[in-house]
C-alpha cells in the first residue's frame, strides 16, 4: 500500500554486463600510463667547457633534451677515475625541451673535486642515458690576467731584503693596471693597505684548505672586502706598485703561505700559468 517500500531485488543484470567492459578500460589505462612513464629516451647531451675551473661562477654547463610523452627524472652522473664524485638528481624535466644544469666542480660531500678529467652520462628513469663527454677539471687558476714575466733572483722566494729580511713571495710583472684574479675559490680574510711593505693588498684562504693567497702592491684596494666569498676566476685587484714597490717594475707579490708557514709559490705559479 501508500506508503511501504518497494523491498523487491532490483535487477543488477546490467552491472554484470558492464563489468567486463570497466576491466577492459581499467587495464587499458593502466597499459597507457605504464607506456607514457617508459617512453622517456634522452635525445641529446652535451658539456662546455671542455676545460673547467673548480668552483667557477659558471661552472660546468651540461645541457641536454629528453624525448617522451611525459615529464620524467632525470639523473646526472658524474665520474672522475676513482669513480663517482657528484650525482644531481633532476625531477620530472620536461620533455622536448633544451634543459640546462651546472656542475660547480663540488662533490656529494661539497668538497672541491680534484684536478682530473670527468665524464658526465645523463639517465632518465628506466635506464636510457647518453654520454654528455668530459671536461678536464682544474681547481687553481694563474692570477695575472695579461703578458707577464719575472724579476729575476731579486724577486724569487728567499731572496735577499733590507734589515736581514726574506723575499717570502715571488714577484710576477706585469703592466700596471693588468687584472689579478683569484687563483683558488675561497673567502676573504684580510682586505687592507700597509704603507710600510704590501701596499693594497687581499688575502684568500683556500675553500676547506689551510693554504692562503697573499697578493700586494695592488693598484687600489680590492672590491673585495673580509668575509666575502670569491670564486676561481673573478678579478680581486690589479697589478700597481704600492706600499714599498714604489721604485720598482709594476709587479704581483704573490705568497702562498700554508698552515702559517711561507712556501716558495714559484712551482705552483707556473704548472697554473701552463693550463690557464
Amino acid at each position: 500500500g501508500e506508503g511501504v517500500q518497494d523491498r523487491r531485488p532490483r535487477d543488477r543484470a546490467p552491472l554484470r554486463r558492464l563489468a567486463p567492459a570497466l576491466l577492459i578500460l581499467i587495464a587499458t589505462g593502466l597499459v597507457v600510463a605504464e607506456v607514457s612513464a617508459d617512453d622517456a629516451v634522452v635525445r641529446s647531451a652535451s658539456v662546455s667547457p671542455s676545460r673547467g675551473l673548480t668552483g667557477s661562477v659558471d661552472g660546468v654547463r651540461i645541457e641536454y633534451r629528453i624525448g617522451g610523452s611525459t615529464p620524467a627524472d632525470v639523473t646526472i652522473r658524474i665520474s672522475g677515475s676513482g669513480g663517482g664524485v657528484r650525482t644531481i638528481e633532476v625531477p620530472q624535466a620536461q620533455p622536448d625541451k633544451d634543459l640546462v644544469e651546472r656542475w660547480d666542480g663540488l662533490t656529494n660531500g661539497r668538497r672541491l673535486a680534484p684536478d682530473g678529467a670527468y665524464r658526465v652520462v645523463v639517465a632518465v628513469a628506466g635506464g636510457n642515458q647518453k654520454e654528455a663527454g668530459s671536461v678536464d677539471l682544474r681547481g687553481h687558476f694563474f692570477p695575472v690576467r695579461g703578458p707577464h714575466g719575472t724579476r729575476g733572483g731579486v724577486g724569487e722566494f728567499g731572496a735577499a731584503r733590507s734589515g736581514g729580511r726574506r723575499h717570502i713571495g715571488f714577484d710576477v710583472t706585469g703592466r700596471c693596471g693588468t687584472p689579478l684574479a683569484a687563483a683558488r675559490t675561497g673567502v676573504v680574510v684580510r682586505s687592507a693597505f700597509d704603507a710600510r711593505l704590501d701596499g693594497n693588498f687581499v688575502v684568500i684562504k683556500g675553500l676547506r684548505e689551510r693554504r692562503w693567497y697573499w697578493y700586494s702592491h695592488m693598484v687600489s684596494p680590492s672590491r673585495f672586502e673580509k668575509g666575502d666569498t670569491v670564486h676561481v676566476g673573478q678579478i680581486v685587484g690589479h697589478i700597481g706598485r704600492t706600499g714599498n714597490a714604489g721604485s720598482t717594475p709594476c709587479h704581483l707579490h704573490f705568497e702562498l703561505p700554508k698552515r702559517g708557514r711561507p712556501i716558495d709559490p714559484e712551482p705552483f705559479l707556473r704548472a697554473w700559468d701552463r693550463f690557464s
